[in-house]
């Protein structure tokens, strides 16, 4: 009797191991994938800068969205360009995202700036992590209150920023462009921390910061706010007037702060290597849209003076194609190329 028990016992066993095997496996969806992987977010600075703070920010949500371990590697250079290079011929695994300048980035292309070696237009986005008006600063020993008073100075504004096309420098030159200043650019320092300190310890006379940067030196003293570089009020600083409230700009002028600030929408972007899989990329934009947008997470970041001002990557890219599909004639190019290349340095 027990060696029939035992034969029936091991009949089931064996039918148990068949039926297992005959059924399909599951397949493995983009969260599955991202369980205990290490995803990295590369920064085009060094630590310490906006585009730094805002990546180590959002680490820790990112992980919690994600299941993932993510860490923040700095590889800075070109003005971003070597990181954003680098990530665009990464593994495309999902597992290597950028927090890219998106106004750099498109500025870059549209010039021909040598050392870029990407299709701006294949970089997938995954979220605009943040976009903010700029604000022009300058150090308080100055006697300049008012743009104005720079104006009517006679001397060049000295303004300190890391590359030609850094979202800063160029924004500097088409504000000295629109409004007739005379500026001179020093380029070179590591990330806008430095050429913001360098703006403090009066080595530069001023910088273009964005509003929440330009808020928080300002708040002690350390810089004063002239103007916002285009048409939109800062939201930390509502009292420092626009360019277009601080002077009469002509028509010309109008058509180049409009096109920069066009530009300045782009912001901070969270890209990802071309070739990603679909379903990955889909579960990335899905996590960053619901960080992003939860009301606790955007005044925790609002709190510590990196708001998120989160946008789809389909109007993203829209701007992008716009910008780099044809619609600028070659003179315009040109022109553009002149202003913010070459005219300041």
């Amino acid at each position: 009797m027990k060696r029939i028990v035992r034969a029936l016992y091991g009949c089931l066993i064996a039918s148990a191991g068949v039926c297992a095997a005959a059924l399909p496996a599951r397949a493995e969806t983009a969260a599955d994938f991202y369980a205990g992987k290490t995803v990295r977010i590369m920064v085009g600075t060094t630590p310490g800068g906006g585009f730094d703070a805002y990546a180590r920010l959002l680490a820790p949500s990112m992980q919690k969205k994600l299941g993932a371990t993510v860490i923040v590697e700095n590889k800075p250079g070109g003005s971003h360009m070597v990181a954003m290079n680098a990530v665009y011929t990464a593994t495309p695994d999902g597992l290597t995202l950028m927090m890219a300048p998106g106004e750099g980035a498109v500025l870059g292309k549209l010039l021909n700036e040598p050392g870029i070696h990407f299709d701006l237009n294949a970089y997938p986005i995954v979220a605009r992590v943040n976009t903010a008006p700029r604000v022009l600063i300058i150090n308080p020993a100055l006697p300049y209150r008012t743009l104005k008073d720079i104006q009517a100075s006679g001397k060049p504004l000295v303004m300190g920023f890391s590359g030609k096309d850094d979202g800063a420098s160029d924004t500097a030159a088409v504000l000295c462009h629109a409004a007739n200043l005379a500026c001179k650019m020093i380029i070179g320092y590591p990330s806008s921390k430095e050429f913001t300190l360098a703006a403090v310890r009066g080595e530069v006379d001023g910088t273009v910061l964005t509003e929440d940067s330009a808020a928080h030196f300002s708040e002690n003293g350390q810089l004063r706010p002239i103007v916002t570089t285009g048409r939109e009020h800062a939201t930390f600083l509502p009292d420092v007037p626009t360019v277009f409230e601080a002077m009469t700009v002509s028509a010309e002028g109008s058509w180049w702060l409009d096109f920069r600030d066009d530009v300045r929408k782009l912001g901070r972007l969270l890209m990802v290597t071309p070739g990603t899989p679909p379903e990955r990329l889909a579960f990335l934009r899905d996590s960053l849209k619901a960080i992003e947008t939860d009301k606790a997470t955007m005044a925790a970041f609002a709190a510590k003076g990196q708001p998120l001002r989160y946008a789809p990557p389909e109007e993203m890219a829209a701007i992008i194609a716009r910008l780099l599909g044809g619609e600028l004639s070659p003179d315009k190019v040109k022109a553009i190329d002149e202003v913010i290349m070459k005219k300041y340095y």
